[in-house]
Parts: structure tokens; sequence; C-alpha cells
């Protein structure tokens, strides 16, 4: 598909509003009414109140020129971190033909490289549109909140559930160089301050066996975050933050199963590392060339059971192997 997103301009509001006209059920169901003629308009215009102007953008996705899809995003909504989905709307005409996906798809990667700050996407699902609705966002990755809170619309009066979704992100101040340790790996711009978060990982899900068919075909950049259960980022673009290289006494480490913390002050200059030993419960074996005084020379997915690294690192490991550690 020849698709491409891009704020919607002053000239394409006739083609907003034929969208919105063109699936008048979707909006019947989440305000209780059929579209009416400034639909395309309010919806450029409104915003939560204490919000700025320029925290929303209203994006469109055009196939050869045509807009077929539209999304309405919230940057630093409700916190810093996070970016709201307010609506994401295909075109009637151009409905079951995976446009959906790929809006989402292109939102995404909008988020990633244009507000490095955000880490989460969050929105609301309203229940007279779950049942179309939800089992859409699931299969992009979103997961309940638990929250669920009263909604309204003039004379609609029904809740809405919340969802979010953790994206791959890695602090702004680190770039890809080459790296003595391993080809390419991350490094520091400037410094950063221990306990900084430094990144967070996100991807499909795999089972032990779907992750050991994955590794014959490498590079694949995989955490274990449960039993029987694996991160895998994904590879197109490969994410800044999957170029960290592993290290004996690295500089990062794990406060949960996917967030890395600056484990001591960060120059600008050194190379961002965290130890593998401390995030792999599978079995493999890796010839390490970090060149520390720590180095152990191989490291592996049992190293969670070396006395001195469970002392080193405390409860800095990621859960599954915590609780490997203490019997659970």
């Amino acid at each position: 598909m020849n698709l491409v997103l891009r704020p919607i301009a002053v000239e394409d509001v006739d083609a907003l509003q034929d969208l919105i006209e063109s699936d008048p059920g979707y909006t019947e169901r989440v305000t209780g009414y059929p579209p009416g003629p400034a639909d395309a308009q309010s919806l450029l215009m409104m915003r939560p109140d204490g919000l700025a102007e320029d925290a929303k953008v209203v994006l469109g996705t055009f196939q050869d020129g045509r807009l077929v899809a539209v999304a309405d995003l919230l940057r630093g909504f409700p916190n810093d971190h996070t970016a709201y989905i307010g609506l994401l709307e295909v075109h009637w005409n151009h409905q079951g033909l995976g446009l959906g996906r790929a809006t989402y798809d292109l939102i995404q990667r909008y988020v990633v490289t244009s507000w490095p700050e955000v880490r989460t996407l969050r929105l609301a699902i309203v229940a007279t549109n779950a049942h179309v609705a939800t089992a859409f966002w699931l299969r992009q990755g979103f997961e309940p909140t638990g929250e669920e809170r009263p909604y309204r619309y003039d004379k609609l009066e029904t809740t809405a559930r919340l969802y979010e979704k953790q994206l791959t992100w890695a602090h702004p101040d680190l770039e890809v160089r080459d790296s003595s340790v391993a080809g390419k790996g991350l490094f520091a711009t400037k410094p950063i301050a221990q306990g900084t978060v430094v990144g967070q990982l996100s991807g499909r899900r795999v089972t032990t066996a779907q992750l050991r068919e994955l590794l014959k075909n490498p590079p694949v950049d995989t955490i274990t975050i449960d039993d029987d259960e694996h991160l895998v980022l994904s590879n197109d673009p490969r994410p800044v933050i999957a170029y960290g290289n592993h290290s004996c006494d690295p500089n990062t480490w794990w406060v949960d199963a996917v967030t890395l913390e600056a484990r001591r002050d960060i120059a600008a200059g050194d190379e961002v590392t965290s130890d593998y030993g401390t995030s792999t419960g599978v079995e493999y074996e890796l010839q390490c060339s970090c060149g520390s005084p720590l180095c152990r020379g191989v490291v592996t997915g049992d190293d969670w059971k070396l006395p001195d690294l469970r002392a080193r690192y405390g409860d800095h490991w990621i859960p599954t192997l915590l609780r490997k550690q203490r019997g659970g």
C-alpha cells in the first residue's frame, strides 16, 4: 500500500467531513447522534481543558492522494510520558483492507520519531462501541488498565474502559555508534544521572519454542518476561535501545520486566550497557568481550544462579529470574 501519514490541513477539511459521514454508525455509537455538518471542524478543534493547542494533532492517512483514515492524537496527556489516541477511523469504502492496522503502525512510528519523551500510548473504548473496537485494539498490543470511567456525550450516558500500550523507548540522550564491544552500541551524548530511566522495551510475545525458531535467523532482540514467555523487539526499523551491548559490569540494570535504569552516573561518551545474564531465562551461551575487570568470559542463561551476581545486582533482575532465585 502506498500510504502517507501527515497532519490534516485546511484543504483537507472537506475530505475529512466526507470520511466522517461515510460511517455514520461509528459517530452514533460514540455520540448518540448521526454525523453533523461541522464534525470535521469540531474534530480539529476539540481538546481537553488546559491542554496546549500544539499538543493536539489530527493525522490523516492518504492513499494515492485520497484521505482514507484519520487519527486524533494528544501529546502529553494525561502525563508527559503518554500520548492519547482520541480516535482512529477508516473511510467506510476502505474498511476491511487492512488500513486500520496500517494507519496504527504509521501512528506509532510517528509518535516514536516525533515525540521522544512518550513511552506509553493510551486510549478509551466507549461501551457502546466496544463490540467493534475492542478486538482491533487488542490485536495492536493494547492491554486493559482496569480503569473504567463514566462517559457522557449530551444525552448518551455509558462507560469507557482505558487501555494502554508500552512503547519501545530510549532516553533522548542516547545514540548508536560503533562499539569496541561488538559492532554497534549505545552511547550517552550527555551525562545521565544514576536512577534515570534509560530504556523501555516492548514487542511481540512468543513462547520459548517460538523463540528458538526465531533465533535460527539472527539478529533477534529479546528478553524473557515470564516463564515460557519472551518479548521480541521489532526489527523494522530496529529500535535504538536494541543496540545496547552486554557488559559484566554494566551501567544500567532492570527495575521491572521491561525497564532499564542507570545503575550509576553515566558520563557523556560512555557506552550504555546491561548484563544479558539478568534478562535471559533460556538456555544460551555468549562469548563475552566486554573488557571489564569483572568479565565472566561466557554469559549463559543460568547466570542467575551465580551467588556473586545475585549479591551484586540485588533485586535488579527481570521478575521471572527473581522468582527462580527465591524458589518460586
